[in-house]
């Protein structure tokens, strides 16, 4: 899926000599060689989509090894072995003394085929390659190339990206907004795609102020299936960490307070907690999560905003002696599998369609682009709830 046959055969070969190896030892070794190899798989498969989608592009500098293992938590062996695969597909470069850089051009991909354009607030580790997957396999096989680009949540560069695709001349757009929590400032640009009739679609979330349609997940009503399972499992005092500038996360609270209210349970605001891009570094450091917990140590359950956060909470509990769900009950969203599979902990999640929602979208603009009254009808898509059940929620 992320690699052509020569290079998809190798990751194949790798990963058999990993799993297979040492398989004459012991169980236990087998065990932790084919984490290990999952870990690299998953590595490997973040970094050659954002390279062949053009998201880090050709003789940018790569994350070194250090800033690798820091964000995905996983070995120097791994991340290693992960980077010798990238730079033996001739994806990467390495130079002594300076760094690992993108030897990639994937600027002359798409030849002369036309281009819908991607406009992401940001990529996830765990979701970003298999949305995008999902929106390669729709457009491609309809002839159309990908012209990707990257706000980093900021407001200033979106306007610079829409700029660009603008001039471009792309068939549609599919776009992800940025600070989407907000009413979005680039109301010029946004109009100029109306007039010029640019067919586009909004993924993951959309703004108040633009009247575009948008597949999405069903956030607010995920949240409420979420608390109602905590209250049908004893809890009444519910605390949440949500991030606030964008729409996913205000959504997921307008669910979680709409179900406390139906339910008779007792708000408290002092048990929500609230981050966002800007601060999300500090807010979940580990000074900041403390900061988190000392106003939240009384609540039995918590909901929090995604199976990332999850993660750093879970880890900085474990560090304070805690345990999910003995001490505390999680439920989140994304069903991301971040968790290493050597823990007993399966979260109660709300599944994130990742692969499907990018297919779905990619379908509909497509379908948007053949009907030349697409601004008069509606091509908005919401996911139906669903729920991975877990062992994080105790009964109380």
């Amino acid at each position: 899926m992320y690699t052509d046959r020569k290079s998809g055969f190798a990751v194949q070969i790798r990963l058999r000599i990993l799993i297979f190896g040492l398989c004459g030892r012991n169980g236990e070794f087998m065990h932790k060689t084919e984490q290990e190899g999952l870990k690299y798989q998953k590595l490997y498969n973040w970094a050659h989509t954002l390279i062949t989608s053009g998201v880090i592009k050709n003789m940018d500098k790569f994350p070194s090894e250090t800033s690798l293992q820091k964000k995905f938590g996983y070995s120097r062996q791994t991340v290693r072995t992960a980077l010798q695969q990238l730079e033996e597909e001739g994806l990467i470069t390495r130079v002594r003394g300076s760094g690992t850089y993108v030897s990639y051009d994937s600027s002359g991909v798409n030849g002369e085929r036309p281009q819908i354009g991607l406009l992401l607030s940001y990529y996830s580790d765990y979701l970003f390659p298999r949305v995008y997957d999902g929106i390669e396999a729709s457009l491609t096989e309809k002839g159309y190339g990908i012209e990707v680009a990257v706000t980093k949540n900021r407001l200033n560069d979106e306007a610079i990206y829409l700029e660009g695709l603008l001039k471009g001349n792309v068939s549609g757009l599919i776009i992800e907004g940025s600070r989407s929590a907000f009413p979005n400032p680039n109301i010029r640009l946004y109009k100029e795609i109306k007039r010029r009739n640019i067919p586009t679609l909004f993924i993951h979330n959309h703004y108040e102020n633009m009247p575009f349609d948008s597949v999405e997940m069903s956030d607010s009503r995920s949240a409420y299936e979420l608390t109602r399972i905590l209250i049908e499992n004893g809890h009444r005092r519910i605390g949440g960490i949500f991030k606030y500038d964008d729409r996913q996360g205000i959504e997921r609270y307008k669910g979680f307070v709409q179900c406390l209210s139906d339910y008779g349970v007792k708000f408290d605001d002092d048990c929500i907690r609230w981050y966002s891009t800007k601060d999300m570094e500090e807010k979940l450091s580990k000074k900041g999560l403390l900061r988190m917990y000392r106003r939240t140590k009384d609540c039995t359950a918590m909901m929090v905003y995604n199976d990332e956060v999850a993660d750093y909470y879970m880890e900085f509990l474990e560090e304070r002696g805690l345990h999910v769900p003995e001490d505390i009950s999680l439920v989140s969203f994304d069903d991301a599998e971040l968790q290493d599979s050597s823990t007993s902990i399966q979260l109660v999640t709300a599944v994130h369609p990742k692969y499907q929602l990018g297919r779905i979208t990619a379908k509909h603009l497509l379908r948007m682009m053949e009907d030349p009254e697409w601004q008069q009808k509606n091509y908005s898509y919401r996911f139906p709830v669903k729920i991975r059940d877990g062992n994080s929620v105790r009964k109380i």
